[in-house]
């Protein structure tokens, strides 16, 4: 089994079509059918099924695609091994954020795994939820900070980290910008700058489930641009309204966009950390275990600020 089998066998596996991994890799498109052929017959079995229209895995391909992406990226890595000793490091673990703002405890986590483990270089690599989520089953990643729900979370291991208020954003000269909380029915007749659904669509849903309800919203505009910030200047233009997590936005910094709660109960997003039990990285369970004494402190915190509260009430 070479290298060069592997790698086309993840091609055609993702890409679900000889044709399309062939343009992927930038190769013959008979030279991938040759090596895979070779591949399959060297192990016995038939990783793929024809048809006219594409491949599918059989199930010894299924079997063997977490463990070709797994020795792909073992292999990758070999070859930064010079340029980490070079810099005085002797490990690296791949960690993904989320795209506009790294979440609070994320943030802690990090800075006290490097304070742990000086001499691993900690990559970070900002992104969306599922192209996140796609990096760490590609093994591109060895951990990633995400939101939940997670639109596909089967076989990841997940860490629940906190949870951040979604809040309102509206223009400062708004007339919703006079109140501190707005109620439901307001945001309801106005008009809402949506993030787009295909970015993060478990996300996306839940936003909109947490803020409208099962409410139809009357004036949506789904924005072709996925940043915050876009929505945020749009805000500031009168265009409309969006919700934020906060603090997100407080490093923005745009003005003419007023922040509000929303009244009753307060819709939150929860994040978290996900991993896989096999990842590239052999700091992977350091890391978690970093991430469960910060959650673990905090338990603690919070229930010693709840036991004293309720000590000085009595």
């Amino acid at each position: 089994m070479k290298l060069r089998q592997l790698e086309y066998f993840v091609a055609v596996a993702e890409e679900r079509h000889f044709g399309r991994a062939a343009e992927r890799l930038r190769v013959a498109q008979p030279g991938i059918s040759q090596q895979i052929k070779i591949l399959e017959r060297s192990l016995g079995t038939e990783l793929f099924i024809r048809g006219s229209d594409g491949v599918q895995l059989t199930e010894s391909g299924e079997a063997l695609l977490d463990h070709a992406r797994l020795v792909l990226e073992l292999a990758d890595r070999t070859q930064e091994i010079p340029r980490l000793v070079a810099r005085g490091k002797a490990g690296l673990l791949k960690v993904g954020t989320a795209a506009v703002h790294v979440h609070p405890v994320a943030d802690q986590v990090i800075g006290r795994f490097r304070e742990r483990f000086p001499l691993v270089e900690v990559e970070l690599h900002p992104g969306f939820g599922p192209s996140l989520v796609d990096l760490l089953r590609r093994r591109a990643l060895d951990a990633s900070f995400v939101n939940a729900p997670l639109e596909d979370g089967a076989g990841l291991r997940y860490l629940a980290l906190g949870a951040l208020e979604v809040r309102v954003a509206v223009p400062e000269g708004h007339r919703l910008a006079a109140l501190d909380r707005i109620p439901r029915a307001e945001l309801l007749k106005e008009r809402y700058i949506a993030m787009p659904r295909a970015t993060d669509p478990s996300l996306v849903d839940h936003l909109r489930t947490q803020v409208f309800g099962r409410a139809e919203i009357p004036k949506p505009v789904e924005v072709a641009d996925a940043t915050l910030e876009t929505r945020l200047r749009l805000v500031a233009a009168g265009e409309g309204f969006t919700v934020t997590v906060r603090p997100e936005e407080a490093d923005l910094q745009i003005p003419g966009v007023a922040y509000r709660h929303i009244d009753g109960r307060t819709p939150t997003v929860e994040y978290g950390l996900a991993w896989l039990d096999s990842a590239a990285s052999s700091f992977v369970s350091s890391f978690v275990e970093t991430a469960e004494r910060i959650v673990a402190a905090g338990s603690s915190d919070g229930a010693a600020r709840r036991r004293g509260a309720t000590q000085e009430a009595s």
